[in-house]
């Protein structure tokens, strides 16, 4: 591992990203803020208690700002794309103003930039329709 990320998979299909989009809010997160509580639950008495009140876990940093710095011509390429703009929630001038914000250092970074290219590119990747 001295070289890599040690990274679990999520036992995702799409049925289950169905059933889970399906839920109510409060399943997904709990009113006190805990989130995956419907999964959290689902392990009681499978996976000891200390694990599913964890609350010290966290992620890898990655560093996306280097990154869309770094790829600009392709980040603007793929955010004016033509799959881009099939997207139904994506509102095109939006999006450009924030990035234009971010490139010119007028608003703190954000991963929000990030994720909707990654979101395109998948869709592009995948021939995804949001018909």
């Amino acid at each position: 591992m001295a070289f890599s990320i040690e990274s679990r998979l999520p036992f995702l299909t799409p049925q289950l990203a169905d059933f889970i989009s399906s839920l109510p809010e409060e399943y997904l997160i709990a009113p006190d803020g805990t989130s995956k509580a419907v999964f959290r639950k689902a392990m009681q008495g499978i996976v000891p208690e200390s694990i599913l009140v964890r609350k010290d876990k966290i992620g890898f940093a990655t560093p996306e700002k280097r990154w869309l710095s770094a790829l600009q011509p392709r980040v603007d390429r793929t955010l004016r794309s033509d799959v881009a703009a099939t997207i139904p929630v994506f509102r095109a001038h939006r999006i450009e103003q924030e990035r234009q914000r971010v490139i010119q250092h007028d608003r703190a970074f954000s991963p929000r930039l990030w994720r909707i290219v990654n979101l395109i590119e998948w869709a592009r990747q995948f021939d995804v329709r949001f018909d």
